[in-house]
């Protein structure tokens, strides 16, 4: 049966729009007010989500109204090992090791992959004689951490290919605040990227420019901050009503000529219920 304290590892789904996405652990212990002391547990959650957005966008097809999708969400953990899955977050698939716990502090390796890229076949993008942005692989590690009422959760991720092979750095507090059956968090986060990493997915080289109306664009660093302020009712013992609101900036690697929208912040609301299994 579904139990809300022992459930600490989860793929944020509600932030898939953004250009950082909370990790596992993070955001479920947050969101359902767990217990820091409690063990992982195997689970599995199916669902209906509705998101609504407004940020800078690639394609000029892209809808900016409400998102209706299928949520799938699940953990497996046995002897520190854990595979995270969420199908619609950028990080969809996440191996990871604990490889230290001990009072208020955990430390993971972590595998993430396939990730995200720009791809035709998946209409990602939908301009002609721009090459195809490959999947990024990326390799890391994660501190999370009890201060006090917060938790603080310090991630670093290297590329593991010698093209995307740029840098990802996040630092990201969060709390709880518990009224009767619901479960109030709020989240703020900082995420850096390095411009390898930007320049591969959002540039665009001289050869590129010299077929299309694109100018040639070289990517560069980019840091921005990320914030949500959500809640979770549980309607049933494995039915979980969830509400979000998010705001965040985009500014540095929306630059691209590749956006056909670019604006420096985002907001976005969304809301979902689940069944956990």
């Amino acid at each position: 049966m579904y139990s809300p304290l022992k459930h600490l590892l989860v793929v944020i789904l509600l932030f898939c729009f953004s250009s950082f996405s909370y990790a596992a652990d993070l955001t479920r212990e947050i969101g359902l007010n767990i217990d820091k002391s409690s063990e992982p547990e195997n689970f599995f959650e199916v669902g209906l989500g509705l998101n609504a957005f407004n940020r800078s966008i690639i394609n000029v097809d892209d809808k900016e109204d409400l998102d209706i999708g299928i949520t799938l969400i699940g953990s497996y953990n046995w002897h520190n090992f854990f595979v995270d899955f969420a199908n619609q977050a950028p990080d969809s698939l996440v191996f990871g090791y604990t490889a230290y716990n001990r009072e208020n502090w955990s430390f993971d390796v972590i595998l993430t992959g396939p990730g995200s890229g720009l791809r035709k076949k998946e209409n990602q993008v939908n301009f002609e004689s721009i090459e195809e942005r490959d999947v990024n692989t990326m390799i890391g590690g994660r501190l999370t951490g009890y201060i006090g009422e917060n938790v603080v959760q310090l991630t670093l991720k290297q590329g593991l290919t010698s093209r995307n092979g740029g840098a990802v750095a996040s630092a990201l507090i969060g709390r709880n605040w518990q009224i009767r059956n619901l479960n109030f968090h709020s989240i703020f986060a900082l995420s850096f990227r390095q411009a390898k990493l930007n320049d591969y997915y959002y540039g665009v080289s001289e050869e590129e420019a010299a077929r299309t109306n694109f100018a040639a664009y070289d990517g560069k660093s980019s840091l921005n901050f990320d914030s949500s302020i959500g809640l979770t009712y549980p309607i049933s013992e494995n039915v979980l009503l969830r509400a979000e609101v998010f705001f965040g900036s985009e500014f540095g690697y929306n630059e691209s000529p590749l956006f056909s929208k670019q604006q420096d912040f985002y907001t976005g609301i969304s809301s979902s219920i689940s069944y956990v299994f």
